[in-house]
Formats: structure tokens, C-alpha cells, sequence
């Protein structure tokens, strides 16, 4: 088959990936699909009660998380770059809203919230450190961080990309799948984990590596990060 995507110009490449076959690789049948859709459930594994929260998930994408949140919450705010997907799942839910903008920047006008959900977006920011300065300020006393971060660029994760994910890319008809990676993943693991252990120092912090529970990142897939911030924080 051949690539529909255009070289040369990385826009170009990027944006046609997340358009034309993003969903088609992650959210399909088969292998691949089936992981994506575990490592969600993963996210959500310790998050069984919804009851009465507001909860904001960032760089949301294109709304594929929210089936897997336990749909009891109060409201959920959905952040990302682009504009809200035509004819989403929740457009008659007056609870769920969208909101496009850069989590890197100020933004939903002091909201606050009890729960703030992050999948794979971290690696993708231009300022992780203003992410989660944001973060901390979105966050009510007692709120919790859930992360989702691939190990990238892991010994596993990149097997899992080469053997896996590429090679389903590739049938699709998109060639250049490691190159959208490269341009994609600005930030990398260790980076980003030195980082959130900064910034949220002070925190209760809970890290799940998947899927053979080894606290060593070339060892793991991802891993999901349960940071709760102290009850006396005051979301500024």
C-alpha cells in the first residue's frame, strides 16, 4: 500500500497521522487496539468511584479515555490543542465540556478540581514544568495527578513499537511511524520523572510500572502515577 503521507514537511506528516490514522492504529481490532484500550484501563484501576467529582483531563485527544472513567462524576472538562471531534459520544451530556487550548498555559479561569488526568500527553508538551505548575494550581487540597507515561524510550516500549505498533502503521498505509515518534515525543521518561519528582515533592506519590510490576523503565511498557497533593495545598 502506499503512504498517503507527505515528506518532507513536519506539520504535514504529524497532523496527517493524528488525522487520517491514529484511530485506525490505537482504537481498532487486534493486538495493538487491545493493549491501548488496557492501558486506560490501567489508568482508571484505582479510580472505581467517580462519585460527585470534577475531574479534568488534559491533552484528552479525541475523548477516547472518558468511556473508561466510572461515569458517577459530577463534571468532566476535556483540554486539548485542537477543537472538539465533530458529533462526539458525549455532545448530549451537559456534565462533559471541551476546552481547547495549551496545558502550558493559563487557562479555565481558576477552576478547580478533584481529580486531573493526564494519558499520553506528558512527552508531547513543549513545557513540562509549566504543565505541572498548572496542574498544581487546577488541583483541589486533597486532589489527585493520574499519569499515564510510557516508558519511551525504554527497551521494551521501543520493541513494543517496532514489532507492533509500526508494523500496523506500515499496513495502514503511514511509512514513516518512527519519525512521527521522534517529532512527537519531545520529552523523555527520565526526564519527565525527574521533573514530576520535583514538582511534586511534596506529594504522596503511587507508581504502577506495567505490565511486570519492575520499577525499571527499559523493564516496562508505562507506568501509572497517582500523585495526591497535601490537604493544606491551595490550588495557587
Amino acid at each position: 500500500m502506499t503512504s498517503k503521507h507527505p515528506k518532507g514537511d513536519i506539520d504535514d506528516l504529524v497532523s496527517c497521522f493524528y488525522r487520517d490514522y491514529y484511530q485506525d492504529v490505537f482504537n481498532s481490532d487486534g493486538l495493538v487496539g487491545w493493549s491501548y484500550r488496557q492501558t486506560h484501563r490501567a489508568v482508571e484501576a484505582r479510580h472505581q468511584d467517580s462519585t460527585g467529582l470534577s475531574i479534568l483531563e488534559i491533552g484528552a485527544g479525541t475523548g477516547e479515555h472518558l468511556p473508561f472513567v466510572d461515569p458517577r462524576f459530577d463534571r468532566y472538562v476535556m483540554v486539548d490543542l485542537s477543537p472538539q471531534p465533530a458529533e462526539p459520544t458525549w455532545e448530549r451530556d451537559p456534565r462533559v465540556t471541551w476546552v481547547q487550548g495549551d496545558v502550558c498555559r493559563p487557562l479555565l479561569d481558576d477552576q478547580h478540581f478533584d481529580r486531573v488526568i493526564a494519558m499520553c500527553v506528558l512527552h508531547h508538551v513543549d513545557d513540562p514544568v509549566g504543565t505541572f505548575a498548572n496542574v498544581r494550581s487546577w488541583l483541589k487540597p486533597g486532589g489527585t495527578f493520574t499519569v499515564f507515561l510510557p516508558s519511551d524510550p525504554g527497551l521494551l516500549n521501543r520493541l513494543n513499537r517496532r514489532l507492533l505498533v509500526t508494523p500496523r502503521a506500515r499496513r495502514l498505509g503511514f511509512d514513516s511511524y518512527e519519525v512521527f515518534n521522534a517529532r512527537e515525543h519531545h520529552n523523555h521518561f527520565w526526564g519527565l520523572r525527574e521533573e514530576m519528582n520535583y514538582a511534586f515533592g511534596d506529594c504522596t506519590i503511587r507508581r504502577r510500572f506495567r505490565p511486570f510490576g519492575i520499577p525499571v523503565a527499559s523493564l516496562s511498557m508505562f507506568s501509572v502515577w497517582d500523585i495526591t497533593v497535601p490537604t493544606y495545598h491551595q490550588g495557587t
